[in-house]
């Protein structure tokens, strides 16, 4: 399907959390964004930040209920002000609370169609409150939701018991070549030292993302050559225990570099001669697919499962422990004109297509 003309008065509100700038704020922006060129399209966001800034950059208009000063009632009321206020023809939530006060929102004003995309598996067990929560998820997603997206094949086999075949669809995620390249050929102000192999894993210090296995691996790495240097972009609620770590380990500027969350992710990765993906599982990572599209190598550990879910990184995946990242990262220094064999001209998983998608998914009765 093309984007076309009988799209033109679909109005399509946006429900996300947008407290961090991780993958699905990436990926909603991206979608936002492609969206705008053929619908009226608005956002609803939970939370103030990078997500917010961007759309409004981009024109795009944005309410922010603030989660941290609002209660739970008080969130679901703002909704439904943004709703009746839009009057959107379709109703796209992101993650867990944003499709319980959403559709709900819906339910009790337009009733408009109302789909939500799930971006990747759950990374919290928690306790009874989580378990209500998941609950109320589930039974909105099945009842009150017209459809569900899915961002890989993965996450689609295991959601078919849940939601049942009929209800899902898989649309992946996608990167808009243009601002990425753009983005990237910027340059960036930290300073990457010449002569070394520079390898990078990117995203949220949580646990999922397993960022303790990089620095084991980093260890072995400089145990064996000390060209190589590692760097940690992104912040979260495990920065101090894995600074921590980083010290147990004796690995210390200029070996390893923790540089926080930064806005030039596609220019650090033009920088870097690899970029690491070593979580526990993902959904469609926007990190993979952007370092993909720059044409630079991507290691994964076999969790990672990005064959299983059509992206061909170019490299076998690596055993998910030190000794495995370890080997697969030495093998770069050995062989330095390796690359993923993927060029942006034939690069498919864009924005555009995923924005194409979205628009068969948002028409269907």
């Amino acid at each position: 399907m093309s984007i076309s003309r009988s799209t033109e008065k679909i109005r399509v509100l946006h429900i996300v959390s947008g407290d961090l700038w991780a993958g699905a704020e990436a990926q909603a922006y991206a979608l936002i964004k492609q969206l705008n060129k053929d619908c009226t399209v608005a956002a609803v966001l939970m939370n103030e930040g990078e997500l917010a800034s961007r759309l409004r950059a981009i024109d795009i208009p944005v309410t922010v209920l603030d989660e941290t000063r609002c209660s739970a009632w008080q969130l679901f009321q703002g909704i439904r002000r943004a709703i009746k206020a839009f009057k959107p023809t379709v109703i796209h939530t992101h993650r867990q609370k944003e499709n319980i006060l959403g559709s709900l929102a819906n339910l009790t004003t337009l009733r408009a169609r109302c789909v939500r995309t799930v971006h990747g598996a759950s990374e919290f067990n928690g306790g009874l409150k989580t378990g209500i929560q998941r609950w109320l998820d589930h039974a909105c997603g099945r009842w009150l939701q017209h459809s569900v997206i899915v961002v890989s094949r993965e996450l689609m086999e295991k959601l078919k018991g849940q939601y049942g075949a009929q209800h899902l669809y898989c649309v992946p995620n996608g990167v808009d070549l243009e601002e990425l390249t753009e983005k990237a050929n910027a340059g960036t102000d930290l300073v990457f030292e010449p002569g070394c192999t520079h390898i990078a894993i990117i995203g949220r210090l949580v646990p999922v993302k397993r960022v303790d296995l990089f620095l084991e691996a980093a260890r072995l790495v400089l145990d064996q050559s000390n060209q190589y240097r590692f760097h940690i972009v992104g912040n979260g609620p495990l920065e101090a225990t894995l600074k921590a770590q980083a010290d147990t380990l004796n690995l210390a500027e200029p070996q390893v570099k923790f540089h926080g969350h930064r806005n030039d992710i596609p220019a650090i990765i033009q920088a870097c001669d690899a970029v690491v993906l070593c979580s526990d599982h993902e959904g469609m990572p926007m990190v993979a697919l952007e370092t993909l599209a720059l044409s630079k190598p991507l290691i994964s550990t076999d969790t990672v499962r990005l064959f299983q879910n059509g992206i061909d990184p170019g490299f076998d995946p690596a055993p998910q422990s030190p000794d495995g990242l370890s080997t697969a990262l030495l093998s770069l220094q050995r062989n330095p004109t390796t690359s993923n064999n993927t060029t942006a001209s034939r690069f498919s998983l864009t924005s555009t297509i995923c924005a194409q998608k979205t628009l068969g998914i948002y028409s269907y009765e």
